[in-house]
């Protein structure tokens, strides 16, 4: 599950904030469709699905930054937009929480962040400071264990 964040959400991972009813984005089969993807390219469609959900959260908070889950299909309930992996996580337990993706230092990712406000996905896919920020610049891998080994 890839879960777009804001910067102070991330203390979800240490559970000083709590996550629910919030929208992500994961495999679907209808994104396996839409994208073209086969049996055995799973892999692909899940790094489909995070840069997705780090388009949404330039959308929604101005960067990408990208929380990873695994979470129990119960707490999981379909999106209106299953094509982009659209779902809603009921719940969010810190312990589901795997890793997340930010954007490298030095990435100014901000003229891409005001053009694309409060838009959807589909919109703002082809806009020109999307794809440049896309192709650029990739999202950076952090392990949830060195968040909250910094904590202690």
């Amino acid at each position: 599950m890839f879960i777009p964040i804001a910067r102070d959400e991330l203390a979800a991972i240490d559970g000083s904030v709590q996550l629910s009813d919030r929208a992500a984005h994961h495999v679907t089969p209808e994104l396996l469709a839409a994208l073209g993807y086969r049996v055995g390219q799973e892999e692909d469609a899940e790094y489909a699905a995070l840069v997705i959900a780090s388009v949404a959260a330039l959308t929604r908070f101005g960067e990408r930054l990208v929380l990873v889950a695994e979470v129990d299909d119960s707490l999981i309930i379909s999106g209106d937009d299953l094509e982009n992996g659209a779902c809603i996580l009921t719940r969010v337990a810190p312990e589901a929480m795997t890793c997340w993706f930010n954007e490298a230092p030095g990435v100014d990712a901000s003229a891409a962040a005001v053009a694309v406000r409060g838009l959807d996905i589909d919109t703002v896919w082809g806009f020109d400071e999307v794809q440049e920020l896309l192709r650029e610049s990739d999202l950076l891998w952090n392990d949830v264990e060195e968040y909250r080994r910094g904590l202690r």
